[in-house]
């Protein structure tokens, strides 16, 4: 196999798969799977279409696409979560009663972290500021909106390839700039 067709079975197996490392997505895993492979094709087709990169995974789970959009969904919401949670605004001047009985995510036991946890939202939030305006949005659509390069570059219209250097190059921006 010529290295074109190669590289056109790699676009077309990660077009039709979303590969999960267990270990990685579930701590304490200690299945005999090492991989799960989400995508639309039985285990068979799978395996007939993409014998070469199945080899290399084995043993496996296939999961099917309603698995893998419910589980971008629940990434999607803790990342939104997260976020909502690092960017809220301190208590109002309440009542502490009334503050903790409500709302008692608002309550703060420890200034001094509540303090460098927002320094340190602020120096990332300046540091993105300083990015391109493209890579700041793949950056944000990876990162927080827990979207694929593949994802991000059907929405832009480009490769994946160009999604992955640019968010790499502005990662090392951000590296240098953060240090």
């Amino acid at each position: 196999m010529n290295n074109s067709t190669n590289l056109t079975l790699d676009e077309q197996f990660d077009k039709d798969c979303k590969i999960i490392k267990l270990k990685y997505e579930y701590p304490g895993y200690t299945g005999e799977e090492k991989w799960a492979i989400i995508t639309g094709l039985t285990e068979e087709e799978l395996n007939e279409k993409y014998a070469e990169k199945t080899a290399s995974l084995r043993p496996f789970i296939v999961l099917d696409l309603a698995f893998g959009k419910a589980r971008t969904k629940f990434i999607n919401n803790e990342n939104k979560h997260y976020m909502r949670g690092v960017r809220s605004i301190e208590p109002f001047d309440y009542d502490d009663e009334l503050l903790t009985a409500h709302h008692p995510e608002l309550v703060v036991d420890n200034f001094e972290e509540t303090f460098l946890r927002n320094e340190t939202c602020q120096k990332v939030r300046s540091a993105l500021a300083t990015l391109q305006e493209v890579q700041k949005e793949r950056v944000i659509k990876y990162f927080f909106d827990g979207k694929s390069t593949h994802e991000i570059a059907l929405e832009e219209g480009v490769s994946h390839q160009a999604v992955s250097q640019s968010i790499a190059v502005a990662l090392k921006k951000l590296k240098n700039i953060l240090k």
